[in-house]
């Protein structure tokens, strides 16, 4: 049973919200309610709780604090934020501080209650499996769970004898898993397995004469081989030597941030104690919507800072590989529009075996590739940028009826002008763009919806189902409803 407590200054929102969920429906139950930040915290020093649901605006303590201290002091405490604002920078904000999802009172009553707490609960098994909570075998993952948050805050954890470790994880199949047991550099009770292929070595240097400066134990480990085929980390957190709890940890540390971290380069590379702990929320819909919209568009084509600036925020974002590339399919259609078809093959992104490194030197070959395409219209920046907006623009009212002057006046051209800027830049007339623009949409919710002809004819901008069909089979050799049943089919 998942243990609930609700936050809300406001009494009547609070019980309200306690009243009308279906807690016992997905194996919750609310065992405390509080009127304030401060209130919250003293419940939490008496009373076990899984999650917490807050208010963002409260006097004194507001939500974003409350959750800070929660992150800090409990942090196997799932957050959950309450809030009458849908305040984007708000709510992102609190989802950066570990919250999994928010609930807008504006929203209350026409949503249903039991999908609201199907997505929370639907979010907490996420996070779950994406960190192998449940690889414990027997152990019941909430159990998993409490356990490892009252290892943390040191309730149940002995005293811990090991200064230091140095962690092996394997980055590939082929490599020997018991490569680091062979090592000369530590003995045999020094060494234990963490996990499928995570390895742990106990006070490195203990009792083995090996000299521990930085540099020689580097030039050791690849002496030994173990430069190749393997992550290394070196973990000075007391309290990740916790067997148990170092397994878990590790466990997410691979699945989220080691892709992000690796460089080929790198022979021993030393976390941060935050990154370790992190539990790395996942990141709403929205967010995810937001980041594709930014990459579909080509402002960071143009703009070295603009680039710089949304690298910084794909890494900071620390997307699991699956949402990472669903921000790129979509954009990566965009960008096939202006790159000629020979050179299409380019705007692949990276296999399932690369890592952060590569993908950032893969957007700089895409960037350098659209660049050069724009540039060779010879147009000043000030006419490419109008263009660029007009391509946004289009992007973001794919599903309307887009007219020349919308996009002349988005571009701050006249009709006449914005035309030839266009054609010249793009590579085709503004039309025709449009056009191959709302056929691949098209396909993607052909191919990835359910929803009737008629209905996608209408998210594709087109005035009946008539006209779309003719459009379609003019571009694709196919009606739309041939193309679905030729996808299914596989």
């Amino acid at each position: 049973m998942l243990k609930v407590l609700v936050v809300d200054d406001d009494r009547l929102a609070r019980q309200g919200i306690i009243a009308v969920m279906p807690w016992a429906a997905f194996d919750m139950e609310v065992v405390g309610e509080a009127n304030s930040g401060e209130r919250a915290l003293e419940i939490l020093q008496d009373q076990h709780v899984d999650l917490l649901i807050t208010d963002l605006a409260m006097p004194a303590m507001s939500g974003l604090d409350l959750i800070r201290g929660v992150r800090t002091d409990y942090p196997h405490i799932w957050n959950v934020v309450l809030t009458f604002h849908q305040d984007f920078g708000l709510i992102q904000e609190a989802l950066r501080l570990g919250a999994i999802d928010y609930i807008a009172k504006t929203q209350m009553e026409q949503a249903k209650m039991e999908d609201v707490l199907e997505r929370i609960a639907s979010r907490i098994q996420q996070e779950l499996s994406q960190r192998t909570l449940r690889s414990s075998g027997s152990m019941d993952a909430w159990e998993s769970n409490v356990q490892a948050s009252l290892i943390t805050s040191g309730k149940t954890r002995e005293a811990a004898i090991c200064r230091e470790l140095l962690v092996f994880i394997a980055l590939e199949e082929s490599v020997r898993l018991g490569q680091p047991r062979e090592c000369p550099l530590w003995n045999r009770e020094q060494l234990y397995e963490v996990s499928y292929g995570i390895w742990a070595v106990e006070n490195p240097g203990k009792d083995v004469d090996v000299p521990m400066d930085k540099q020689d134990l580097i030039m050791e480990l690849e002496r030994n081989g173990l430069n190749q085929g393997w992550m290394i980390l070196h973990i000075t957190d007391r309290q990740l030597t916790e067997h148990e709890l170092l397994r878990r940890f590790l466990s997410a540390y691979r699945e989220i941030h080691l892709f992000y971290d690796y460089r080929a380069d790198m022979v021993l590379y030393t976390p941060p104690v935050e990154r370790i702990h992190d539990r790395h929320p996942g990141w709403t819909d929205q967010e995810i919507d937001l980041l594709r919209e930014k990459w579909s568009s080509l402002f960071w084509v143009l703009d070295d800072e603009i680039f710089e600036s949304m690298l910084e925020e794909l890494e900071h974002f620390r997307l699991p590989l699956p949402q990472l590339k669903t921000v790129f399919y979509a954009a990566r259609m965009n960008w096939q529009r202006i790159v000629p078809d020979e050179l299409s093959e380019k705007l692949q992104p990276p296999g399932s075996q690369a890592y952060w490194m590569d993908w950032m030197e893969w957007l700089k070959t895409v960037r350098s590739l659209l660049g050069n395409k724009i540039g060779k219209s010879g147009y000043f920046d000030e006419i490419q940028h109008g263009v660029m907006k007009a391509l946004a623009y289009i992007d973001r009212n794919i599903g309307s009826d887009i007219r020349h002057s919308d996009l002349a006046n988005e571009a701050m051209m006249s009709k006449g002008y914005f035309s030839r800027c266009f054609k010249n830049i793009v590579g085709k007339p503004f039309h025709d763009y449009i056009r191959d623009a709302r056929m691949e949409h098209a396909m993607v919710l052909l191919e990835q919806t359910a929803n009737p002809i008629f209905r996608i004819a209408e998210q594709c901008g087109y005035p009946n189902e008539k006209y779309f069909s003719r459009v379609f089979r003019a571009q694709t050799g196919m009606l739309p409803s041939e193309f679905r049943s030729f996808k299914a089919r596989g």
